[in-house]
């Protein structure tokens, strides 16, 4: 049994397998004409190394930049529909400062919130953000990403057509770092079932965008924070875009400020939000606000209306 959670031999793949449809493998045989490929990470290997070509669990990469690199490196930008490549990448802490991937699953195989890195994937680099660059067709799944600095722990300037799942979004032991999610500019991107959380301190802010933020879903995450959980009162267009579902709060060490702001364009459906903070919801049009159970400045109510 490998590290990824499958038999070699047997070509078993864990978690969604029936629903992805994983394909180049002993049980789901690639398609005629299908390129996509399935990389592997894993620096605790003793065959690892970014020599490889990655595509061998029992050879794997040794960092998670090499196999962005590489499946980076084979994107055909006129196929339609785009082939996305899957990154698989065993439990460890990864000291690296990642450039996102396009058109790719980068999936951790252990548990994103677990307490060691003998189980989880964390990556976690000395300073800086864990992963900045352009967001475009990427996929992360179960994986923590770690800031130690007075940084976003993601800062993209575009993400378009991206989701985050079951990932965990924290600053390390010195409590510095600043936004869990940072955009300037966001299209049709999901944060689902997500936790953002500090290890000092909360985050100053869970998510934010200063530029657009349509079509896009917040839903079931906990975001701790201490000035803002979801910031969009710079955002220009907001359109058809849903928080639901998120438990927003300070932590339990201080009191929020603002649970969700959408103060400026107010198209931000927020909706079934259990919020607490001194503002839960700060919100430009009132209908867009639906059954969210708040305690705003110490009275605990369903709010119907933004305040």
């Amino acid at each position: 049994m490998s590290p990824y959670g499958m038999s070699v031999d047997q070509g078993e793949f864990p978690f969604r397998e029936g629903i992805w449809g994983f394909r180049g493998t002993a049980r789901y045989a690639k398609d005629a004409g299908d390129t996509a490929i399935n990389y592997y990470v894993d620096f605790n290997n003793a065959n690892a190394s970014d020599n490889n070509d990655g595509t061998d669990p029992e050879a794997p990469f040794a960092t998670i930049q090499a196999a962005i690199t590489a499946s980076n490196a084979l994107i055909d930008w006129g196929a339609t529909p785009s082939k996305f490549n899957t990154i698989w990448i065993a439990p460890g802490q990864y000291a690296e400062n990642l450039t996102p991937p396009y058109y790719c699953r980068m999936i951790g195989t252990g548990l994103a919130t677990g307490n060691s890195t003998d189980v989880c994937v964390d990556v976690h680099p000395a300073a800086g953000s864990p992963l900045a660059g352009t967001g475009l067709g990427l996929y992360c799944y179960n994986i923590r990403f770690t800031c130690d600095t007075a940084a976003p722990v993601i800062d993209f300037g575009v993400m378009n057509s991206c989701i985050f799942e079951s990932c965990a979004i924290t600053d390390g032991n010195p409590g510095l770092a600043t936004i869990g999610i940072d955009t300037t500019d966001a299209n049709s991107s999901w944060i689902i079932n997500c936790l953002f959380k500090g290890n000092t301190n909360p985050l100053t802010t869970g998510i934010r965008s200063t530029g657009d933020f349509y079509s896009c879903r917040v839903i079931g995450n906990e975001i701790c924070a201490v000035t803002t959980g979801i910031d969009l009162s710079g955002a220009a267009l907001c359109g058809n875009s849903v928080a639901a579902r998120n438990i927003i709060w300070g932590g339990g060490a201080v009191l929020l400020a603002t649970g969700i702001n959408d103060s400026v364009v107010g198209d931000l459906l927020c909706a079934g939000n259990w919020i607490t903070a001194t503002d839960a919801i700060n919100h430009a049009d009132p209908n867009m606000t639906i059954d969210n159970h708040v305690i705003d400045a110490g009275v605990g109510a369903i709010e119907l209306v933004g305040t």
